[in-house]
């Protein structure tokens, strides 16, 4: 019976043939040499072994996979199938691998099967590749999509900081002043405009990902939303402190931190004299956390579950915008696959928490 088996020693896929109580009785070359690389235990794997048997001994996560490895198989040796077909991890120190075991009937002998490992991992390395490829063109697609929204929105605040300053520019006599007015105009053209080629540039690429000093970035916000802070008389209080060094998309970070600031300044109580915003910012190794508290309006219980639904507005009469800050910071933390959350006391305080995956090994 050997000889007639030998034929699978030409087969570079593991073979082996089982009885009808589940006994190895032969086992090709290509079976031997994988156990033999892999350090396989003979008494496991070899002529005589009963297969179902040490499936069945298999214990923690690959329990259910050998469950049901063997219960196909004892199918196929009773004859209630064809075939059974089950793919399976088996990763190595140095690779990753996945394989297929195949049992089907014996062509010529009722009581024998045959038991096959076939190895797949060039067609599910190919598999995942085009799952990454498509996970990567979705993501081009959502950015595509939001990035004229994102664009017109974003500028808004420096938009209103560059008209501020020339309505102060024309109350201004001195020619110093109007000048100091016209460089911060200037300025915030300048990055305006770099915002803008960096948005459009990113909406069309992948995920890029860099360390992010959050002071620098924490201070250009700040100066672009100078002259509106000033206007409503705002103290902004940071405080920052990294642990860790922060590696995320610049362009999807600033956009949440921008639309973070211009909603607490669009919504601060105007009835309080002293006015207050609160930037927490830390870094761990995994993750980073931006809280943005203030001391505005707040926000009413039955209104939060809908505040980062699009064209969604708290106060559509006094807030002078179409609903899209909030909308955009949420697609901004989807992107970056963060969270965020948000808690409010009416007349009392708002604070808006972001967690972000510190992602300094994709960088």
């Amino acid at each position: 019976m050997n000889l007639y088996f030998n034929i699978l020693d030409s087969m570079t896929e593991s073979a082996a043939v089982i009885n009808s109580e589940g006994l190895i009785i032969f086992v090709n070359r290509a079976w031997k040499l994988f156990s033999k690389k892999n350090e396989g235990n003979e008494t496991e794997t070899n002529v005589g072994v009963n297969y179902l048997s040490v499936c069945g001994r298999v214990v923690g996560n690959d329990s259910g996979l050998t469950s049901n490895a063997s219960l196909g198989i004892r199918e196929v040796i009773a004859r209630e199938r064809e075939m059974f077909e089950l793919e399976y991890p088996c990763h190595s120190p140095t690779e990753k691998r996945w394989f297929i075991l195949r049992a089907s009937r014996h062509l010529t002998n009722d009581k024998l099967t045959l038991v096959m490992h076939i190895n797949i991992t060039k067609r599910k390395l190919g598999e995942m590749e085009v799952e990454r490829n498509n996970e990567t063109i979705q993501i081009i697609n959502k950015r595509l999509n939001s990035s004229i929204y994102k664009i017109a929105h974003d500028i808004q605040g420096t938009l209103n900081s560059i008209m501020g300053l020339i309505n102060i520019s024309k109350e201004e006599s001195d020619i110093g002043s109007i000048k100091m007015y016209l460089d911060l105009i200037n300025k915030s053209s300048i990055n305006l405009n770099s915002f803008i080629k960096e948005t459009l540039h990113y909406s069309s690429s992948g995920s890029t990902n860099n360390y992010l000093d959050f002071d620098i970035l924490l201070q250009k916000e700040l100066e672009s939303l100078e002259p509106l802070l000033k206007v409503n008389s705002i103290e902004v209080k940071p405080d920052v402190g990294e642990n860790e060094k922060f590696y995320t998309n610049h362009i999807e970070f600033r956009s949440v931190i921008t639309n973070l600031l211009t909603n607490a300044i669009k919504y601060c109580d105007p009835e309080k004299s002293k006015k207050i915003i609160e930037v927490f910012f830390r870094t761990e190794e995994n993750k980073a956390i931006l809280k943005i508290k203030d001391n505005g309006i707040g926000i009413k219980k039955e209104n939060i579950p809908r505040l980062f639904e699009l064209n969604f507005q708290v106060d559509k009469d006094s807030s002078g915008g179409v609903g899209l800050g909030l909308y955009m910071v949420k697609q901004s933390v989807d992107l970056l696959k963060g969270t965020i959350s948000v808690s409010s006391n009416l007349k009392i305080e708002t604070e808006f928490t972001v967690e972000i995956p510190n992602n300094k090994t994709f960088a």
